[in-house]
């Protein structure tokens, strides 16, 4: 395992409220990273926020199909 951290980078993660985007969501989590997860609800937004707050990311509910949504997201 490389030692490289990612101390100020931050990550968007979309399906990170289960299964792999959540393990790779706490994959860059514990490296350092600043996550930011998305999830279709806002129960698995909650989710993702619990989980990563520890490391100071959160989670969105976001509909990676809606172009303007995305955007509103990134700003």
């Amino acid at each position: 395992m490389s030692t490289t951290t990612f101390e100020g980078q931050v990550a968007l993660v979309t399906g990170a409220s289960r299964g792999i985007g959540r393990a790779i969501a706490m994959g860059l989590a514990s490296r350092g990273l600043k996550v930011v997860g998305t999830a279709t609800t806002e129960a698995g937004a909650q989710n993702i926020t619990e989980a990563l707050g520890d490391h100071g990311g959160r989670g969105l509910a976001l509909n990676v199909n809606d172009a303007a949504g995305v955007d509103a997201a990134i700003d």
